[in-house]
Formats: C-alpha cells, sequence, structure tokens
C-alpha cells in the first residue's frame, strides 16, 4: 500500500510542485517507497513546468524537477487522494467543494504542520498511534487526530496560507520554500519519530 498526498496552489506551477517535490524527496529519505506525493492546481497552467523561481530552489538542493507537468485539480484525482495539503485556506475551500468526504483530510500545509505539533505537545503522538505498526496505518489516523485539534488554538487570519510568489522578484519564491520547508520537516519529522 502507499500513502497518497497531494499538494493543491492556483496554477500548479509555483507552490503546490515545490511542496509536492520537497515533500516526496524527504519522505523518501525517511521510508523509501511509501508515500507517493502529488499536486494540482485550481487555476492550472496546464502542462507547464516548474516556475523557474521554484526550480532553481529544487535545483540548489539536488531535487529533479525535469518530468513535472502542471495538471487541473479535479474530482477523480481527489477520488485517489489519502491526504490532501492545500497552500491556502481558499485552496483548502475549493478541494472540499470538489470533494466534501475530504473535510477530516483536508489541510493546508501550515495548519497541517501547526496542529501536528500541537497535537504532540497535548498528546504525545506516540500514544495517540500505539498499537499502528505501519506507516499507512499511521497516516489512516493522523488526519483524523489533526481534525480532532482543529479550533483549539487560535491563529491569525492568514497563518496558514503560504503567499504566491507568481511573476514576483526571486526573494518571494526564497520566503515561500523556506515556509514550506518548515511545514514539511514537522510534517516529515512525525514520520520519522515512528523508524
Amino acid at each position: 500500500m502507499t500513502v497518497r498526498m497531494l499538494t493543491v496552489c492556483t496554477g500548479n506551477v509555483c507552490r503546490s510542485p515545490y511542496a509536492q517535490l520537497a515533500l516526496q524527496h524527504r519522505l523518501d529519505a525517511v521510508r523509501p517507497g511509501v508515500f507517493e506525493v502529488t499536486s494540482a492546481g485550481t487555476g492550472a497552467l496546464v502542462g507547464e513546468r516548474v516556475d523557474p523561481g521554484s526550480g532553481s530552489i529544487l535545483d540548489s538542493t539536488g531535487i529533479a524537477h525535469d518530468t513535472f507537468a502542471a495538471r487541473q485539480l479535479t474530482e477523480r484525482i481527489l477520488d485517489e487522494v489519502d491526504l490532501a495539503l492545500p497552500l491556502t485556506v481558499e485552496h483548502r475551500r475549493m478541494v472540499l467543494s470538489y470533494a466534501p468526504r475530504l473535510l477530516k483530510r483536508c489541510f493546508t500545509l501550515n495548519e497541517a504542520a501547526r496542529l501536528i505539533e500541537s497535537a504532540g505537545q497535548r498528546h504525545p503522538w506516540a500514544e495517540r498511534l500505539a498499537g499502528l505498526s505501519t506507516p499507512e496505518e499511521r497516516w489512516a489516523r493522523i488526519p483524523l487526530e489533526l481534525a480532532g485539534e482543529r479550533g483549539m488554538t487560535r491563529v491569525e487570519d492568514g497563518a496558514d496560507d503560504i503567499a504566491d510568489p507568481y511573476r514576483k522578484p526571486q526573494e518571494a519564491f526564497d520566503q515561500m520554500a523556506a515556509e514550506i520547508d518548515a511545514a514539511v520537516e514537522r510534517i516529515v519529522a512525525l514520520d520519522a519519530s515512528f523508524v
């Protein structure tokens, strides 16, 4: 079995491909072959490659992106997802408009990272996931645990969003990558804690 994750942004050329490829790369380093991370856009520039702003950061970390092509978000894509990780609250709304059944399996990337941390402080993950021996079993439970944490802490408007760097200077892409990397590290650290 494979744990299938999907990142979502607007054009599927800047944020979601960066998040997809960075998350896949780091998860593979911890648990090769278990995770399949893909991405899509709510208004995708279908067939386009990764934006050069994101591509240059991926290149600098040795993450290949030459086979990437942007694709449009569809209900069919969402049918095959265990965990959806949109990049903003608005993208999350769009995902849920296509697939309301994902309500407890859809969190912005920042929200997922934030809830993983706060949930672990409230009740250790080792206890929350006790008795679940495989990654697939754990990742079937993790989103449900996160859903139970929603609303427990207050966050400022926009705190769960990662800003769109499209057609902006490289500094905007660097900021985007830093935010995504921080969230990815929290998600990967949770899985790594069970290795």
